[in-house]
């Protein structure tokens, strides 16, 4: 670890919680572009995982006159805009 990273970790252990937080979700963010790492969803992410699913699964219950590219287009634009906003995050 380089000099300069050990001691901000050394003063993030006397920051606020709240800090300490944000801190750690940049942190995960950095490692997950870099190393691959995937991070944990946060609670808002899993309830729009759970309501997405959901829609999908009504969806399929009622039946449609989508094509399989059709669903699988909007499926891929739907997980593109989920993605680029949890890499603002």
């Amino acid at each position: 670890m380089n000099k300069q990273l050990e001691a901000l970790m050394e003063r993030a252990s006397t920051w606020p919680e709240a800090a300490q937080d944000e801190a750690a979700r940049a942190l995960a963010a950095i490692e997950e572009r870099h190393v691959g790492v995937p991070r944990a969803l946060t609670p808002e992410e899993e309830a729009k995982l759970a309501a997405l699913r959901e829609t999908i699964n009504r969806s399929i219950e009622q039946g449609g006159s989508y094509t399989e590219e059709e669903v699988e287009a909007s499926i891929a634009a739907h997980l593109d805009a989920w993605e680029r906003e949890r890499n603002t995050q």
